[in-house]
């Protein structure tokens, strides 16, 4: 093979490997682009070098064009993963908030009843007293 015909495959190879990385290496979509590259990868070891060579030269452009669309799902697949992360984090921080608010509700709420009942109880001690003075 040529060093352009190379060039093409270990491009390929190093997108494939980033998908892996991203993807983990029993995602569905990485386990058929690994099979479909092998399957490439057995054909070319078949042919002749001026086969090889002709078969590159003619694939190029869709070789090249399937790394740009592995590279644009790659790119889609992080920010689908990071609008997942992100939003399960707003989501623990609204929970950890709303049972902070809750918290925070009851305890105001618990603080001015026995406010109240100490001021009632107050008030009936002062009535108890002015009756008995009376």
């Amino acid at each position: 093979m040529g060093s352009n015909d190379e060039t093409i495959i270990e491009h390929l190879k190093r997108s494939v490997e980033s998908l892996v990385e991203k993807t983990g290496p029993h995602s569905r979509f990485a386990e058929d682009l690994i099979q479909k590259i092998g399957k490439l990868q057995s054909k070319m070891d078949s042919l002749t070098d001026v086969d090889r060579h002709q078969f590159v030269s003619e694939m190029k452009g869709s070789i090249q064009e399937a790394i740009a669309r592995i590279e644009k799902r790659l790119l889609q697949h992080t920010h689908i993963s990071q609008a997942y992360t992100t939003s399960i984090v707003v989501a623990v921080i609204f929970l950890i908030v709303s049972v902070i608010a809750l918290f925070g509700f009851k305890l105001y709420k618990s603080l001015t009843e026995k406010e109240l009942k100490k001021q009632e109880k107050l008030k009936s001690k002062q009535q108890k007293k002015i009756k008995k003075s009376n």
